[in-house]
């Protein structure tokens, strides 16, 4: 459920993201292309006009309606505000229209100096704000756009601006509009189309990066519940572990806490076993979903054997022989304890000689044995029922860190 919830929340912030960035765009030029009620009025009057210069008895000329939908006018607007952009380039490419901005445009400063972004901002020049160009002159001669200026007057073209729309009041000035040197004081122009057009594919790029990012994030990574105590004192019933997905090369080591579903092994020991008829038993079927969390003890091509309850691994056995010098042979033993109610499996559960571990299969084991139904009973753990292991408790917060170690142990005997 965890990874589920992860994308849905990027997929959330995705659209909302992609709404904003085309709302902003789909402004852009509007009130050059004509709305649907201005189109409306036009197919009447051109109506009204066949039936006055005709007063037969002439039917009048039925025009189709126009789209009954702003998304028309939004689409229409789309396009000619990224062929303007495309014309005038995007991000490194973008074209500074310093020298060919006119009175009336509306253009936007950027600036990458953080010291020069304060000083411009100082003077009420604040990069990224759209600004209406409201006069250019050079000696106090007035000239509507900079391509009137000769090229010997451009370096002293002196600009007056003020923001196109309403600013933040910490930001408001009463001397708008202010002035500016387009081609000495900032870096950088762009027109309002390029500008919002680039916001757009900028957003669009960085949504799309998270939503790739949360998807890489909710595959490799979950969140899983502790249901029991079986794997006391590591970790306690109600505890929320995060758990790193297992995939090929990484395998589950020696000593990792492997999250799993249960294997059909499972249901049918505890099913034979009768333990669910019991009087005061706590023992259950999984439900439908739920997963279980053990001990790795032995691995693949490992002989793993039990005794006292206790799993234990022969080191010195390969190929079913016991290679070890007498008297020293090598074991991994991991310290559990006995189950609970031992009687109601079969004997062979709690002590066992060594056997080898077939391919892909995993001896598993709770690090509480008196309440961890595991490997011992039901036989050796198939990897394709691992989901992955158990890194790190996240809840609650006094029991935060990495999940804890467990009592395995290498000894000589």
């Amino acid at each position: 459920m965890a990874r589920y919830f992860k994308i849905c929340v990027a997929l959330s912030l995705l659209f909302r993201w992609t709404v904003l960035g085309f709302s902003t765009v789909l402004q852009i030029n509007s009130s050059a292309i004509p709305s649907y009620q201005q189109r409306k009025q036009g197919f009447k009057r051109i109506q009204a006009i066949h039936m006055a210069s005709d007063k037969e008895e002439v039917s009048p000329i039925n025009l189709p309606e126009p789209p009954n939908s702003s998304l028309f006018d939004s689409l229409l607007s789309l396009r000619r505000t990224f062929s303007q952009a495309s014309a005038e380039g995007f991000g490194t490419k973008a074209r500074n229209v310093a020298k060919t901005m006119s009175v009336g445009d509306v253009i936007v400063p950027l600036c990458g100096n953080l010291s020069q972004r304060q000083i411009l901002a100082n003077r009420g020049i604040y990069p990224g704000v759209e600004y209406k160009v409201c006069s250019l002159r050079v000696d106090n001669v007035p000239f509507s756009s900079m391509q009137d200026v000769p090229i010997s007057g451009k370096g002293d073209v002196i600009a007056q601006i003020k923001p196109a729309y309403k600013l933040r009041k910490h930001l408001e000035r009463k001397d708008w509009p202010v002035e500016v040197n387009p081609l000495k004081d900032v870096p950088l122009w762009l027109s309002k189309t390029t500008y919002e057009a680039g916001t757009l594919v900028g957003t669009l790029g960085l949504s799309v990066s998270y939503l790739v990012l949360a998807g890489i994030v909710a595959f490799f990574v979950r969140f899983a519940y502790v249901p029991s105590p079986s794997m006391q004192p590591s970790l306690n019933p109600g505890d929320v572990v995060l758990v790193t997905r297992t995939v090929w090369p990484f395998q589950p080591s020696i000593g990792d806490v492997v999250l799993f579903d249960p294997p059909v092994e499972f249901k049918n020991t505890i099913e034979a076993s009768g333990i669910m008829q019991q009087e005061n038993s706590r023992a259950a079927l999984p439900g439908k979903g739920q997963q279980f969390l053990k001990r790795v003890v032995a691995k693949e091509g490992e002989y793993v054997g039990v005794k006292n309850s206790e799993p234990f691994v022969n080191l010195s056995m390969k190929n079913g022989n016991d290679v070890g010098i007498p008297p020293k042979q090598r074991f991994r033993v991991d310290i559990v304890g006995p189950y609970v109610q031992p009687d109601v499996f079969p004997v062979d559960c709690w002590n066992r000689s060594p056997e080898q571990l077939g391919k892909n299969k995993y001896f598993v084991a709770g690090d509480n044995g008196y309440r961890s139904v595991d490997s011992r009973v039901w036989g050796p753990l198939d990897g394709k029922y691992i989901l992955g292991s158990a890194r790190l408790v996240v809840w609650p917060l006094d029991h935060f860190g990495p999940v804890k170690e467990g009592q395995i142990f290498t000894i000589e005997k």
